[in-house]
């Protein structure tokens, strides 16, 4: 089985009942690159001019391959067909602060400067983030953490633990990147910085391998087909929620002088701050405020939770990783959702539900993620809560000379072997179910910008 697979793909988002949409989604097809990690080494090893030497320095060349602004990445000669092609990335470097780290990944940024592309052979991009405090993290994180990751180096080698460490690493990129912005980000009410952070759930394909990179409380699960007798899928749950109460995320966070408080029924981590009518310097002597914050213990933003007594931030910004070789015979689904698809539906349902959708409603119908996602949605309504922020992205892998697709509306069919020339990218949005909001909603469960103290200015709903 050493063949790319081929799936369809659809995706789907809706803000539900929340006052604000702070989930987003990243979905990138692109090229591999043709150079192998020795080959990188040596590149690195041995610049080719005075330009590769300083930092940003490729940034302002004026022959820059534009990343396409829809954000699939393609590549066209001057036919207009996909072709072998030279890619060059503009880089994002750290500043002086963060000089040790820039020094020692400048060999792989120079040799990802220039770097020729595979068309027959195409890597692809999902992510949900979730985001809480504001859209700002969520939104940054679906601008900037694709190219950081790929960056890393590790990110394109055959070794899965140096890929998965590539992962780990581009995480902890994005989330120093967005310290960076967070003076530009908006203030709370009280005039703190931002409270801005997001879940992430990331999955990467290259070839059968399926990489997952996770931080937070939206998940990855495969529809798994043990035999052709089997009326129904199981379900493989390869994410696990980061909650504070968990023994393992709770010691961590005591390790690091956090606690873990309950409110309202939730754990919580607690974001320790002087009163809000302190001034001047803290001292010992200072009253510091301990409020149960966050309901996560990692993710990326918060950078509230930043300790200066460790140095580290008690809400970690590292991802839990795996690897999982994709097989088109057992592997029936792969669903990324956030909480607000989870909370309302189990795993094994949701893949079922899939299954059961492809085979009783004919061509031309609504797609598996917007089954799921106005299915969770009416959930969230017959249990008369106010619906979370709801977003989904399905796949559903097929045998490769197997029977004919069963296409619905809003999907499109990626084969990973044809090259990103033959993948439409979707046009339209996938946000149009519409649950009906009840009135006085708001009384009936905690308010979760309590939780933030602050108000935000409204956002647009996503967009791809």
């Amino acid at each position: 089985m050493d063949e790319a697979i081929i799936f369809r793909m659809s995706a789907f988002s809706e803000q539900g009942g929340r006052k604000y949409m702070e989930d987003v989604v990243d979905i990138r097809l692109e090229y591999e690159p043709t150079t192998s990690p020795a080959e990188d080494d040596l590149k690195a090893a041995c610049p080719e001019g005075e330009d590769t030497l300083m930092p940003g320095r490729a940034a302002h060349k004026q022959h820059k391959q534009p990343e396409d602004s829809s954000g699939h990445g393609e590549l066209k000669g001057e036919s207009g067909q996909a072709s072998a092609a030279v890619w060059e990335e503009s880089l994002l470097h750290e500043d002086s602060s963060a000089g040790r780290e820039q020094r020692e990944q400048s060999a792989s940024h120079r040799a990802a400067s220039h770097r020729a592309v595979d068309t027959k052979k195409s890597v692809a991009f999902f992510a949900v983030f979730d985001g809480h405090g504001g859209r700002e993290a969520a939104q940054f994180a679906r601008e900037n953490l694709w190219s950081l990751l790929k960056r890393q180096r590790g990110f394109w080698s055959h070794d899965h633990n140096e890929v998965c460490a590539a992962l780990r690493k581009g995480f902890v990129a994005c989330h120093h990147a967005m310290w960076k912005q967070l003076p530009e980000w908006p203030k709370t009410l009280t005039g703190l910085p931002s409270t801005s952070g997001t879940t992430a759930s990331v999955v990467v394909i290259r070839g059968v391998h399926m990489y997952i990179a996770h931080v937070g409380d939206s998940a990855v699960v495969v529809g798994v087909k043990e035999s052709d007798s089997d009326i129904a899928l199981e379900a493989l749950e390869l994410t696990q929620d980061h909650k504070p109460e968990l023994p393992k995320e709770k010691e961590r966070i005591e390790r690091l002088g956090g606690s873990v408080m309950k409110k309202s029924g939730v754990n919580r981590v607690v974001w320790k701050r002087p009163r809000l009518t302190h001034n001047g310097p803290v001292r010992r002597s200072t009253v510091i405020d301990q409020i149960p914050f966050l309901a996560v213990a990692r993710s990326l933003g918060d950078l509230w939770s930043y300790d200066f007594y460790s140095g580290e931030f008690v809400v970690s910004p590292e991802p839990d990783t795996t690897v999982m070789t994709l097989d088109p015979k057992k592997h029936c689904y792969i669903i990324i959702g956030s909480d607000g698809l989870w909370n309302m539906m189990p795993p094994k349902n949701a893949v079922n539900m899939c299954y059961s959708h492809d085979k009783m409603v004919g061509p031309k119908a609504m797609s598996c993620a917007r089954r799921l996602g106005c299915t969770a949605l009416l959930f969230w309504k017959e249990r008369m809560l106010r619906a979370d922020n709801t977003t989904v992205i399905v796949l559903a892998l097929h045998e490769r000379g197997g029977p004919p697709i069963p296409m619905h509306r809003d999907e499109i069919v990626v084969d990973m072997t044809t090259g990103i020339d033959h993948v439409p990218y979707p046009g339209t949005t996938y946000n149009t179910c519409e649950v009906p909001k009840a009135e006085h909603e708001d009384g009936m469960f905690f308010e979760e910008d309590e939780i933030y103290e602050e108000e935000h200015e409204g956002w647009t709903c996503l967009e791809w």
